[in-house]
């Protein structure tokens, strides 16, 4: 039951849509249209605005020296699941967003002669295209007023791409009758049938066909979708709750205390588990985030363009190349779509609904955090090369440049880190030092988003110290900046309510998907059991039948290879880790121990632990005893003591004789 008293303050006090007003001090703080932030000096080539960069190299060998990714990628080591990569976008898009600047200003970016991908001809003519971003016009003037580019979004974490940023987008979102938010066929997203501004960079479908939501880039990919989907179903859950315990509340609200609640709960998501996926263990301080302790008026929330340029950069490195469509039970029900052709294209959310794609992204192992980067975002990023195909990798090193950012080493000491001398102390990877030393001759020309992500990972992290520096001041001043941050702002029982909330509670509500571990960020799986000796051959272990050590136990997948193999331990304990979905056969025995075989069928179906599968080993078949020679016929009575007295003679062998019992 919800709260006697009602959570909606008066108007108000509701939290705008532009997040003016949050600071009631410095009432413009992470609102629309602010300047980004800069934590370390600026570096046009001329001080004022001229790209950085000018003694770098060229953005495009750079991204084939050190981002071209193998063909199967690199599953990173910590059991991701695709939702980190998702829920990265996701909250991506509440954050930030940096236009081109109108006019165009033109910065492309030069194909190295011959690039198998983008000049396979080798004409020395081609070109990636890419336009600056736009800045405030009140800057750029001189040394002591550098250009500075512009987020056109609230900084906030305040649901902003589930409700936009400003009021005309905001209202065509609105049913306006029982605070719901509007919704299509299927109670998927509106389309954007009042021709709203809404990117559509591939063009596979035209621009009515493209759903509507609080921010431009929903239709980018399907998964990208379905979280936009998922937090309009619990916006219209959330008002119809609120319906029934308060039949007396408008329209207002009710889609104000929806509303409240689901920032709510994505900052509880952001903070509770994806960035402890994020981080790892890195303590909190320097490199971490610390308990929250309230709110901090002199906190300012707004994004750094070192965040924002470079380290949040980092989900490009964590793309899978496709995307499947998966059963409650992790079968596939549709054909595997590969990433490429699925930017700007909603019609298999249109035509299949998001269950598929959220079973799918809470089972799929996301990529390492690296300086790799998949071909499908590399070469064909949004079409083929030649034909409005982009090299994402590219992208972020030349707008790095483009926003005047200082190299790896200067952004380093400017977060309060040394700096490196040596190409070895950013990673171990040999291979990987060899491909900076080419690229970029010296430590102190490194462009940020390359160095941060060649970085050695922080024990128990995936991520460098440089990156965790960055991102970890971003998120404290994102929370402890923000009036309305959940922890400060919602009455206890509120409070309670989104303390005990998970991503999988909001997937389960909203969806048909209900067979989900309960931490989707990660997929961590195992088989376990024991082997005994199977007296009785009833395969249930008696309490007097022993474990067996040492034998072997293989893990055979439903095309019949061997996945994996182990051997009891000696208190005949075996366990297999870090199975995807699928059906297996846990086989115990046989070869090379030539013992009889048991085995068990086992699926998995979502992330988890399966215990107890436990093998009872039969003993082996005894041999059956020789025939015995029949015996012969009994003799006469006379012919028996007649035997008896020849026995006695001292000539006879003793040893044909038959023993006394």
């Amino acid at each position: 039951m919800m709260a006697a008293n009602p959570l909606v303050p008066p108007a108000a006090a509701y939290q705008s849509l532009d997040g003016t007003g949050n600071n009631l001090v410095q009432v413009e703080w992470g609102s629309t249209n602010e300047q980004l932030l800069r934590m370390s000096p600026v570096a046009y080539a001329d001080g004022i605005s001229a790209p950085s960069g000018a003694d770098r190299p060229n953005a495009r060998e750079v991204s084939n020296l050190l981002a071209a990714s193998p063909a199967n990628g690199i599953v990173n080591d910590r059991d991701w699941t695709a939702f980190v990569y998702a829920w990265g976008q996701f909250l991506d898009h509440d954050l930030g967003l940096t236009t081109a600047a109108s006019p165009s200003e033109k910065f492309p970016i030069q194909v190295p002669t011959g690039d198998p991908s983008f000049d396979p001809n080798g004409t020395g003519m081609m070109t990636i295209p890419m336009s600056r971003s736009t800045w405030d016009a009140l800057t750029g003037t001189g040394i002591d007023n550098p250009r500075q580019q512009v987020n056109t979004l609230s900084a906030y974490i305040d649901g902003s791409q589930v409700y936009g940023s400003e009021a005309t987008r905001a209202a065509a979102l609105r049913e306006f009758v029982g605070g719901r938010m509007r919704t299509s066929d299927g109670n998927l997203l509106p389309y954007n049938t009042a021709g709203l501004a809404n990117d559509n960079d591939a063009h596979r479908v035209a621009d009515t066909d493209l759903f509507l939501a609080g921010d431009v880039r929903v239709n980018e990919n399907p998964e990208l979708l379905a979280l936009q989907t998922l937090f309009v179903r619990e916006h219209n859950r959330l008002a119809g709750v609120a319906a029934k315990a308060h039949p007396n509340w408008t329209d207002e609200q009710l889609y104000q205390y929806a509303r409240r609640m689901v920032i709510s709960e994505i900052q509880k998501i952001t903070y509770d588990e994806f960035l402890p996926a994020l981080l790892g263990s890195a303590k909190s301080g320097a490199n971490g985030i610390a308990p929250y302790s309230g709110y901090r008026p002199d906190v300012n929330a707004g994004l750094a363009t070192e965040f924002s340029t470079a380290a949040y950069r980092i989900g490009h490195s964590m793309l899978g190349a496709d995307i499947e469509f998966l059963d409650n039970n992790g079968n596939e029900v549709h054909d595997a779509m590969e990433l490429r052709d699925a930017f700007f294209d909603p019609r298999p959310v249109a035509e299949w609904g998001i269950d598929s794609i959220v079973k799918y992204l809470a089972s799929d192992r996301a990529q390492e955090i690296d300086t790799r980067v998949i071909d499908d975002v590399r070469n064909f990023l949004f079409g083929m090369p030649g034909q409005g195909g982009f090299d994402l990798a590219s992208l972020n090193i030349q707008r790095g440049r483009d926003h005047g950012l200082a190299d790896y080493n200067r952004v380093r000491e400017a977060y309060g880190l040394p700096r490196v001398n040596s190409f070895a102390e950013i990673t171990p990877d040999v291979t990987v030092q060899q491909a900076l030393e080419e690229a970029y001759g010296s430590v102190d020309r490194i462009d940020l988003w390359v160095g941060g992500l060649a970085e050695k990972h922080l024990a128990g992290s995936s991520l460098g110290e440089t990156f965790t520096r960055i991102i970890a001041d971003q998120f404290t001043r994102l929370r402890d900046g923000d009036r309305f941050w959940y922890q400060n702002a919602l009455p206890p029982r509120d409070l309670k309510t989104i303390q005990a909330t998970s991503l999988a509670d909001v997937l389960r509500r909203n969806t048909q998907v209900t067979n989900l571990q309960p931490r989707v960020f990660f997929f961590k799986t195992s088989i376990s059991g024991s082997v005994f000796a199977d007296a009785n051959r009833d395969g249930i272990r008696q309490s007097r039948e022993q474990a067996l050590a040492n034998v072997a136990v293989r893990l055979v997948d439903a095309t019949g290879e061997v996945v994996a193999e182990t051997r009891t331990n000696a208190a005949g304990a075996y366990v297999f880790k870090g199975m995807n979905l699928g059906t297996f056969r846990v086989v115990a025995g046989n070869e090379p121990d030539n013992r009889p075989a048991a085995e068990r069928a086992v699926a998995i179906t979502r992330g988890g632990d399966v215990r107890a599968v436990n093998l009872g080993v039969p003993p082996k078949a005894v041999a059956p005893k020789p025939a015995q020679p029949p015996r012969p016929a009994p003799l006469p009575q006379a012919a028996v003591f007649a035997s008896l007295a020849v026995s006695m003679a001292p000539t006879t062998t003793v040893g044909t004789l038959p023993k006394k019992k």
